[in-house]
C-alpha cells in the first residue's frame, strides 16, 4: 500500500490536511482458489480536514472521509431444513461483494479558556452533519429471498467538556 499526507498551514488561522491511502489486503485458502480480499479490504481511503481559529478561543473545524466499502459474501439463495423447520443460507463466493462506498461529513466548534494552570474547553460536534446512511451490512428475510441494509447512524449531534489542569 501507499499513504500520502500533505498538511499545510494556510494562513496564520487556518490550516488543514489532506490524506490518501490506497491499500490492498489478500488472502488465498489453498491453490485451488484464487486471491480474496480480507474482510475489512478497504483500498481507498481519502480524509480532509479544514480548521478555522477565530479570536478569544473560538475555532471551527470540519473533516470529509471517502472510503471504499468493505467486501462481503453474498447469500445467493436459502434451502428449507424440512427437520429443523428452518432455512439455512447458500453463500457466494467468499468476499466476492463489496458494499456501497461510505463518505460523511463532520464539524465541530470548539471554545476554549486558559487560565494560569487550567485549559476548559467546550464543544459541539455533529457527526454525518448531511445525514447519509452509509451501509454497514445486509439483513436478509428468514429464507433468505429478501434482503435490506443495515445503515450506519444518522446525524448525531453532541456536546461536550474537556478540562485540563
Amino acid at each position: 500500500g501507499v499513504e500520502l499526507l500533505v498538511r499545510k498551514n494556510l494562513t496564520r488561522n487556518f490550516f488543514g490536511w489532506i490524506s490518501y491511502t490506497y491499500l490492498r489486503a489478500f488472502y488465498q485458502i489453498d491453490e485451488t482458489e484464487g486471491l480474496r480480499p480480507f474482510d475489512f479490504d478497504q483500498p481507498h481511503i481519502l480524509t480532509m480536514i479544514g480548521v478555522y481559529k477565530f479570536p478569544r478561543g473560538w475555532s471551527l473545524g470540519a473533516r470529509f472521509r471517502l472510503v471504499s466499502g468493505n467486501p462481503y459474501t453474498p447469500v445467493t439463495d436459502g434451502v428449507l431444513d424440512a427437520s429443523g423447520d428452518f432455512y439455512f443460507p447458500i453463500n457466494g463466493q467468499r468476499n466476492s461483494g463489496r458494499l456501497a462506498a461510505f463518505h460523511q461529513l463532520d464539524m465541530r466548534l470548539d471554545k476554549t479558556w486558559t487560565w494560569r494552570y487550567v485549559k476548559l474547553n467546550v464543544y459541539a460536534d455533529v457527526q454525518n452533519v448531511y445525514n447519509r446512511r452509509n451501509v454497514e451490512g445486509t439483513q436478509y428475510s428468514y429464507n433468505f429471498q429478501q434482503k435490506k441494509v443495515i445503515a450506519g447512524l444518522p446525524i448525531l449531534p453532541t456536546l461536550g467538556l474537556r478540562l485540563d489542569f
